[in-house]
């Protein structure tokens, strides 16, 4: 499922005024940035900024103005940066050519290199500021301070806690008052529970202290993704501009770097561990003769003998190449949990056996991250915490508010604990059906199936939080989709809840958010099937 044209490109059609060759827009190819450029990038910091110093939840409409005026900014730098649609040649290819031929394509390299800095310099505008759009930071400080004073975060509830603390910890009593779920067992995995500990212990009952250490670790990751994602888009023969389309998102920016979520840490090593399968099954075509019949995956752990064997160390950097993957796919599993629903995605790619040795190297690594929190009611409480998602947090969701209309209409009750569990098990079953239909093995389409898997996900979930959506823009800069974009873009409405104390829902914007959400799903999966029409009558 490829659209027709660049990510890019594509995105431009639907905005006509700030991708028109004659707008105000056009640019002068000759120079990295010019004026307009220049006076954006200025405004987005200023934007940032205030974001990150100035700004309050409850000020929606000023949020809302700042984020629209960064997402117009954000299409023209990609606007900025649309080339063609074939990579530029490396440096030693640029022999031969002509001068200004040479000077241009030289010039739009420089000009990635100027808009990745541009996103980084965002990142670290928010490095001293308290997260103002989100309280999970409270929770996060919470749990480290735990773990400094000897406790185990899964087996402790905040409320019942507090009852027989000292009255004088005062840094406490700020943590409890500012958390949004005190009364349930943390949820967030054991990689997130180290950088909690270690951030505490190097600021013990410093909020602000802890609250920089949480974030150099989500801008470290942020970074080093961006990184990884060239390296991918090499390793897929991508336009390496395309990684601007997750590099100066403003949603990915804001609630990432921002915001402090650890999705910045699961994409990390979710994209490390893709990028080491691509390198390992690169590395076996182009210095091994594999036999007919094994894939090019299978056979560096279980099929050494399909392999030549003169050539031994090829094989122990294959091994280890895909030994260290499987374990960087964990770590991004041991930081949020979502990174489960793609891994019957990787069986079609690693073949059967192979698979197993995968998976197993998964379970033994994520057993061992969880021995330093081993209890016996571990699993019990922290399931309990984790039916939180299902049966009682309701948030900016989308078929499920369908689901619960439907619900008050017919049964005249709240229906979310049959709902809740019931989406998931549908969202569950779409997910191996994904898997099972699946015929393209490419690591191309291994991210289409990621998108997919999560977009079902998300439009069937109870809550659907900003932050949930940077995965899908992760996923677009490889597929070519642009509704995860148009999401990114929408998804800014649910603050519009945080207006009013108690929080109250503006349920015609969330009709809105998902109705340009799945309006442009439907018209790019109708671009799709006309494409394929059109390639099977040639």
């Amino acid at each position: 499922m490829h659209p027709v044209n660049t990510p890019i490109t594509t995105f431009g059609k639907t905005f006509p005024l700030f991708f028109s060759k004659k707008s105000f827009l056009s640019v002068n190819q000759q120079f990295p940035v010019n004026y307009l450029t220049w006076f954006l990038l200025l405004l987005s910091s200023a934007a940032y900024l205030y974001m990150g110093y100035g700004l309050s939840r409850s000020q929606f409409l000023l949020y809302l103005s700042g984020y629209l005026l960064l997402f117009a900014a954000y299409l023209h730098f990609l606007k900025r940066n649309t080339l063609s649609t074939h990579e530029q040649p490396a440096y030693s290819q640029l022999e031969g050519l002509s001068a200004a031929h040479t000077g241009l394509l030289l010039n739009r390299k420089s000009n990635l290199q100027f808009f990745i800095g541009a996103a980084i310099l965002f990142r670290l505008l928010f490095l001293f500021s308290l997260p103002v759009l989100s309280d999970d930071y409270f929770r996060f400080a919470w749990d480290g301070t735990m773990l400094t004073s000897g406790a185990n975060p899964y087996t402790i509830v905040p409320s019942e806690y507090m009852k027989d603390c000292d009255k004088h910890l005062y840094y406490l009593i700020d943590l409890f008052n500012g958390m949004n779920s005190p009364d349930y067992y943390t949820v967030y995995p054991p990689v997130c529970q180290f950088i909690f500990g270690w951030s505490a212990q190097l600021f013990p009952d410093n909020l602000w202290g802890t609250a920089i250490m949480l974030r150099c670790f989500c801008i470290a990751a942020e970074i080093g993704s961006i990184l990884l994602l060239l390296r991918i888009l090499s390793q897929l023969n991508m336009p390496k501009r395309n990684v601007l389309i997750y590099a100066l998102n403003p949603l990915v920016i804001i609630e990432l770097s921002g915001n402090i979520h650890f999705e910045a840490v699961m994409i990390f090593f979710l994209v490390l561990a893709v990028h080491l399968m691509i390198k390992a099954g690169s590395r076996l075509k182009a210095g091994a003769d594999v036999s007919s019949g094994f894939s090019p995956l299978s056979a560096p752990i279980l099929h050494r003998e399909a392999v030549d064997n003169k050539n031994p160390p090829l094989i122990n950097r294959l091994n280890r190449t895909l030994i260290i993957s499987a374990i960087s796919f964990t770590v991004a599993v041991s930081t949020k949990l979502i990174p489960l629903m793609f891994l019957p995605f990787l069986i079609r790619r690693l073949k059967w056996k192979t698979s197993l040795v995968y998976f197993s190297v998964i379970v033994v690594t994520f057993s061992i991250l969880f021995i330093p929190f081993l209890n016996q009611q571990l699993l019990i409480q922290w399931g309990s915490s984790l039916q939180l998602y299902f049966r009682h947090f309701e948030f900016n969701a989308g078929i499920y508010y369908l689901v619960r209309f439907i619900g008050f209409q017919t049964v005249s009750e709240h229906i979310i604990q049959q709902a809740g569990f019931g989406l998931a098990a549908v969202t569950f079953i779409s997910v191996l059906l994904l898997a099972a239909r699946e015929k393209d093995s490419s690591w191309k389409h291994f991210f289409v199936m990621m998108q997919w898997s999560l977009t079902i996900y998300l439009l069937l979930a109870t809550t659907v939080h900003p932050w949930y959506i940077t995965t899908l823009v992760l996923c677009s800069v490889i597929t070519g989709y642009r509704y995860p974009l148009v999401w990114s873009l929408f998804i800014a409405f649910s603050y519009a809840t945080y207006q009013t104390i108690p929080y109250r829902e503006n349920l015609w914007l969330v009709l809105v958010e998902y109705a340009a959400v799945i309006g442009t799903i439907v018209y790019e999966l109708h671009l799709h099937l006309l494409k394929s029409k059109s390639i099977s009558r040639e």
